[in-house]
C-alpha cells in the first residue's frame, strides 16, 4: 500500500499487469480489487464501475478486517459520487466513517468525511458539509495528518463562507481569528 501512496502510477501498472486468473483465494482477489481502487483513485482516475469496490466490499464484509471493510465502502461512495448517486455515496461515505473510526484508520475516516463533505456541497447543503469538515479537522488533529491540514483549512473556510447563517458569519469569524493567531 506504500507503493501506491509513493508511486501512484507504477503501482497501477503494476497491478493492472497481474492476470486475475492466476489469485487463487478470494482473500487475494479481493486484496487486489482493493488495491487496485485506490491507484485508481491515487492516479485520479474517475471510476464509473463498482466491481473493484463491490468485490473488496463482498469479501471483507464478511471476513474482515474492519478497516479494509471501511476501505472498499469508502471506494463504493467514490464510484457513487462519480456517477452522480449523491445520496448513496452520502449512505457508503457514512458506513465507511463508521467503521473507519472503529478500526481506527485515520486516513479513511479523514477521507471518508471530506469526501461526504464534498457531496453535501454539490447538493447544498451548508450545513451538513461544515459538519463534516468540522470532524474532519478533528481527525486530522487526532491523528497528526499534517498533509491534510491545510486542505481542511480552506475547505472549511469555503463552507463557512457559503453557510450564509448567522451561526455560519460568526463561526467563520472565530476561523478567521484563530487563523490568523497562527501567522
Amino acid at each position: 500500500e506504500s507503493y501506491i501512496q509513493d508511486r501512484p502510477d507504477s503501482a497501477l501498472t503494476v497491478l493492472e499487469d497481474i492476470d486475475r486468473t492466476t489469485l487463487r483465494s478470494k482473500r487475494n482477489k479481493a486484496h487486489h480489487a482493493l488495491l487496485h481502487a485506490i491507484a485508481l483513485d491515487k492516479n485520479y482516475i474517475d471510476v464509473t464501475d463498482d466491481s473493484l469496490s463491490r468485490t473488496a466490499l463482498n469479501y471483507f464484509d464478511k471476513w474482515g478486517p474492519k478497516k479494509y471493510k471501511a476501505r472498499a465502502l469508502y471506494y463504493l461512495g467514490v464510484y457513487y459520487y462519480n456517477i452522480g448517486e449523491n445520496k448513496k455515496a452520502i449512505v457508503e461515505f457514512t458506513k465507511s466513517e463508521d467503521l473507519a473510526r472503529k478500526a481506527k484508520d485515520g486516513v479513511y475516516l479523514y477521507l471518508s468525511l471530506s469526501t461526504q463533505s464534498d457531496t453535501y456541497s454539490r447538493i447544498y447543503n451548508d450545513v451538513e458539509q461544515e459538519n463534516c469538515l468540522l470532524k474532519a479537522t478533528e481527525v486530522v488533529e487526532a491523528y497528526d495528518l499534517d498533509k491534510y491540514r491545510d486542505y481542511v483549512d480552506l475547505s472549511l473556510a469555503q463552507a463557512y463562507i457559503n453557510n450564509t447563517t448567522n451561526s455560519g458569519s460568526q463561526t467563520f469569524q472565530t476561523f478567521l481569528c484563530n487563523l490568523l493567531s497562527f501567522i
